[in-house]
């Protein structure tokens, strides 16, 4: 596994260089001060993961390294971990160069091994997962088989996954399916998608689903119920 460290610092890329090389045994490290020697490491090898200073010295940063490297087709989903000063930094910058992960100076071993493995552990397949923007401006992936059901509220939509509960800014629902792919979200009242792979049973009498790993059960509409009913009967 091939990393690329672009950091001005010596003594803070002497420490990152360390640390990676104790914690993960077959990493081979790379490692840069500047904006051209990182380009001459991006156009020279294979690079499975990218910690990058923002704060670069010579009139680059690390924004600049990342816009490059994004423009070569390759390291188009290569992950990338921005190292910044700002312990709350401009997320809308950082989402634009699809940052994975960032951590803030001073950081700890806990910190870099942390986002390095968060990365790494991301789903190879870019078509299973889609790309959401919570309510705090934090862009992130959600796996689409671990989607439970997707609620409206408001200007809002609320996504139950397997992983925990996300509150997100896209604008429809649609949006949602179009990046569904495979995974077929079943809409069952005008506020609510599930997926089927989470039934676990139908209330007629009430109009209610409940699935699995939800807290509460969700409404069916009038509407919609000859379709739960042939996705129940079905299971």
């Amino acid at each position: 596994m091939n990393f690329l460290i672009v950091e001005d610092d010596n003594i803070q890329l002497t420490g990152l260089k360390h640390i990676i090389e104790e914690e993960y045994a077959d990493a081979v490290v790379n490692t840069a001060s500047t904006y051209n020697d990182a380009i001459t490491i991006i156009d020279s090898f294979d690079i499975d993961i990218f910690l990058l200073d923002i704060d670069l010295g010579g009139g680059k940063t690390g924004l600049d390294v990342c816009g490059y490297l994004r423009r070569i087709p390759k390291y188009n989903d290569t992950p990338v971990i921005f190292i910044t000063d700002i312990t709350v930094p401009n997320l809308d910058v950082i989402n634009k160069y699809h940052c994975q992960y960032y951590f803030s100076k001073p950081y700890d071993r806990i910190d870099v091994v942390g986002g390095i493995n968060s990365v790494l552990t991301q789903p190879d397949d870019q078509t299973s997962r889609i790309r959401v923007k919570d309510i705090q401006g934090i862009l992130f992936h959600i796996s689409m088989d671990e989607i439970i059901y997707v609620c409206a509220s408001g200007h809002h939509k609320h996504i139950f996954t397997s992983d925990g509960d996300f509150i997100v800014t896209n604008p429809t629902f649609e949006s949602i399916l179009q990046a569904a792919g495979d995974v077929p979200l079943v809409r069952c009242h005008k506020s609510y998608y599930f997926n089927p792979d989470y039934i676990q049973s139908y209330d007629r009498s009430n109009s209610l689903i409940t699935l699995k790993l939800a807290q509460e059960s969700i409404p069916v509409g009038r509407k919609y119920k000859t379709i739960i009913e042939t996705y129940q009967e079905n299971r």
